[in-house]
């Protein structure tokens, strides 16, 4: 029978509604007040939130927050908020405290995510929006929440563009986070291709004194063209060699050597056979960085694009 690991769990934050009496200040902060569809807070600790903690947008006499940043300043900045402002939030919109724990992780160890114009940007913990530009954009979901590899591929596309690293927050039934940096790869290796009428020593494996090849192997050298045999030769031809990833549960581990020289780096999927749900790349990529590879999945859309998973922990 298990025991699980030695030690205590980690303690995971409840979050309630009311102000901590530790480091509070002498005069009690203003609670916040609706105006242009945000929420104002005035002055003086309106300035020392946007000028230490990047919180809030600077108007005249104040600043104007979102309703994720006045939860973030409620639990961190003794900012008060009443049970009746939180309930008509939840009621406006059921994923409010899901978006606003996802936003507290994002702002973990001192990083300053800022919500503009319905994004939220990342600024590292020693920079501020008044002298330099974001260095990644986040996008928060709930691990029920559906979602499609085309859609997700564009928006990394659209944000690397931008300058930026993508980064994902998925918000579990739990209230826990778990934070994701993704990344379009161009997967290439040393090997010389082989070819399929003459196949090298990259292809099949030896036993017996003699070659054995798999199915994607023959399927490939016979010339066929569903989508797993397209990929296995575009993989060949950017110098990789593809060995079953069974163990590992997903196509192929993909190496850029010899497969006695190095590590894979690489454990692949292709589109059609990743998972369609959030919890199933959970458990994907948790899989892959527990033997030190990057998850990647394979998209077929106007020519082989590669996109890769790691975990992030904000802060470190």
């Amino acid at each position: 029978m298990g025991t699980g690991k030695g030690g205590r769990p980690r303690q995971r934050p409840s979050r309630p509604i009311g102000l901590n009496s530790i480091g509070a200040p002498s005069i009690p902060n203003p609670e916040p007040v609706a105006k242009d569809g945000k929420w104002f807070i005035p002055n003086p600790v309106a300035s020392r939130l946007y000028q230490k903690s990047a919180l809030g947008t600077p108007v005249t006499d104040g600043i104007l927050m979102s309703a994720e940043e006045v939860m973030f300043c409620h639990w961190h900045r003794h900012i008060p908020v009443s049970e009746e402002w939180v309930g008509q939030r939840l009621i406006e919109d059921p994923d409010f405290a899901h978006r606003c724990v996802a936003f507290d992780i994002a702002r973990s160890g001192g990083e300053k995510t800022i919500p503009i114009d319905g994004k939220w940007l990342r600024w590292p913990r020693d920079s501020h929006p008044s002298i330099s530009g974001p260095v990644a954009q986040i996008k928060w979901a709930r691990t029920g929440d559906d979602f499609d590899w085309e859609s997700l591929f564009s928006w990394v596309e659209e944000v690397n563009d931008s300058g930026l690293i993508p980064e994902l927050a998925l918000v579990d039934d739990e209230m826990d986070v778990t934070m994701y940096r993704l990344s379009s790869i161009d997967p290439r290796g040393s090997l010389t291709p082989s070819s399929p009428s003459n196949p090298n020593q990259h292809i099949g494996v030896e036993h017996l004194s003699r070659r054995f090849y798999r199915a994607d192997e023959s399927a490939w050298m016979a010339g066929d063209s569903d989508d797993v045999s397209r990929l296995f030769g575009e993989l060949n031809s950017r110098g990789l060699m593809m060995r079953p990833g069974f163990k590992y549960g997903c196509r192929w581990r993909v190496y850029t050597t010899p497969i006695d020289e190095e590590h894979a780096p690489w454990l692949m999927q292709l589109q059609s056979d990743a998972p369609q749900d959030w919890e199933g790349v959970c458990l994907s990529v948790r899989l892959a960085e527990g033997v030190n590879k990057g998850w990647v999945v394979a998209l077929d859309s106007n020519g082989w694009n590669f996109l890769m998973f790691r975990r992030h922990l904000p802060g470190r």
